[in-house]
């Protein structure tokens, strides 16, 4: 089971879960983000044993596989298509601040 990123309550940020796919642009465009932007999260290989039952339990049907605080968040609502970029702002709104109920609505801007 993954555990929690340790700078996650220090910062400030919600737990952050993905699951890349080998190969996945979307999945390296993603994690180069996050990692560029020191955002702590824990990942989990979409085709790894933990990797499946996560993605079968929260019904992921796109790569990367993306849980915030236990919730799965589509990939398509935090790029830009089709130049597959990030989107600043619905990246960070989703993942600081904020109350859970609010969490679903953050990546709808």
């Amino acid at each position: 089971m993954t555990t929690p990123h340790p700078a996650v309550q220090d910062a400030g940020w919600r737990q952050v879960t993905i699951l890349p796919a080998r190969g996945c642009r979307r999945s390296r465009r993603l994690l180069d983000y996050l990692e560029a932007h020191a955002i702590p999260f824990t990942r989990v290989d979409l085709e790894s044993p933990e990797g499946q039952a996560l993605a079968e339990q929260y019904d992921l049907r796109a790569s990367p596989g993306i849980l915030v605080d236990g919730v799965s968040v589509n990939p398509f609502d935090l790029l830009i298509q089709p130049a597959c970029r990030v989107d600043e702002a619905k990246v960070q709104g989703l993942l600081r601040g904020g109350t859970s109920a609010q969490r679903a609505e953050d990546v709808r801007i």
